[in-house]
């Protein structure tokens, strides 16, 4: 299993010479944040963030993320225009990073984004977290409009009604429809550059706001699959999404989807009431997932792909290095710690096959 990092570029409080004095050296998980989702990712952009990374001695691993448009999702006018610019992003993409046996990128099928109601929940021993409580989302009044952590734009109110709008004229069945177009644009010309297009669950696992939520467990994920079956139509596994609803066995999940699995955000989340939860330490023995029971399960059915450590606790006075729950120190000992489940699982004969533990 190979270790990565979440990375915003050159305005991250966390910088590339930090991940270079991690063990293991992580490969390097990213996006071009200026450019606004449905535009192309020009070349010279991608050969910036390139000399960047080579200038530190990291390589770049999976895109996180090329972002599908409303107009996408929703089948609107732009559609056309934003799935051709998506392809062409894909082929830069792979003219810059050539040398990747395996390009993996993600993208999300949600409405809006992850969604949570704190970004600073304060812990019993001092560390904070990202949290959600669904009873305090649907206080919200939307009529004044809306934004909420993870959220890539702001929604004034008239917005947010014509958004909630058009997805209930859709309908779900509609909203899959629109998917399945796109998966049928994009799919093959990531079949010839050898990518794996990996869509994130949703986040939380359920509808709120009056927005559908259609990848939030096992009967989702067989849908989206069947929508255009191949390699490179792959799932961005997160632990921590599907894991927020405790009626989803994670494991059986991991079993079922191994082979479809690009790679994996592994955290987890702690249930405090219904549809309310808060980030978690990697190593608490009594949240919702079991995240060494999460490694032992990969290394069993033979996966040896790409990982990272996902959100975290903000701790050690910290907050002033964080981005949107995305804390550098306790990613780095996450990332160490299942890393670790790793090698010492390995060592005990649990894995399939020999395979490297890291880059």
């Amino acid at each position: 299993m190979h270790s990565s990092f979440r990375w915003y570029g050159s305005s991250d409080r966390v910088p590339l010479a930090w991940l270079r004095q991690m063990t293991p050296q992580p490969l390097v998980v990213t996006h071009l944040a200026h450019i606004a989702p449905g535009e192309e990712w020009p070349v010279a952009d991608l050969l910036a963030l390139r000399a960047m990374l080579d200038a530190h001695g990291l390589r770049l691993g999976p895109v996180e993320s090329v972002f599908w448009t409303d107009d996408m999702k929703l089948g609107r006018p732009g559609r056309e225009r934003h799935i051709e610019n998506y392809r062409r992003t894909l082929r830069n993409l792979r003219k810059v990073f050539p040398e990747r046996e395996e390009l993996v990128v993600t993208y999300n099928i949600m409405p809006l984004d992850w969604g949570r109601t704190d970004l600073g929940r304060l812990h019993a021993n001092g560390a904070r977290s990202l949290a959600y409580d669904h009873a305090e989302l649907e206080k919200i009044d939307l009529s004044q409009g809306l934004f909420l952590p993870g959220w890539g734009r702001r929604y004034s109110g008239e917005e947010f009604a014509a958004l909630q709008g058009e997805y209930a004229a859709l309908g779900e069945d509609g909203l899959w429809a629109n998917i399945g177009h796109v998966l049928e644009a994009i799919v093959p010309v990531a079949e010839q550059l050898d990518i794996r297009l990996a869509a994130h669950p949703n986040d939380p696992p359920w509808p709120y706001l009056g927005l559908p939520a259609l990848l939030c467990g096992a009967e989702g994920i067989r849908r989206l699959l069947a929508l255009y079956p191949s390699r490179s139509n792959a799932l961005c596994f997160c632990t921590g999404s599907l894991g927020a609803d405790p009626a989803n066995d994670v494991i059986a999940m991991i079993r079922e989807f191994s082979e479809s699995i690009a790679w994996m955000h592994i955290r987890t989340v702690k249930t405090t009431g219904p549809k309310r939860f808060h980030e978690a330490d990697h190593a608490d023995p009594e949240a919702n997932v079991d995240l060494l029971a999460v490694v032992q399960t990969l290394l069993k059915v033979g996966w040896d792909g790409v990982f990272r450590s996902d959100h975290g606790l903000d701790m050690l006075y910290e907050t002033e290095t964080g981005t949107n729950g995305y804390p550098a120190i306790d990613r780095y000992v996450a990332n160490k710690l299942l890393w670790g489940y790793a090698q010492a699982l390995r060592r005990a004969g649990v894995a399939a096959a020999p395979a490297a533990v890291a880059d």
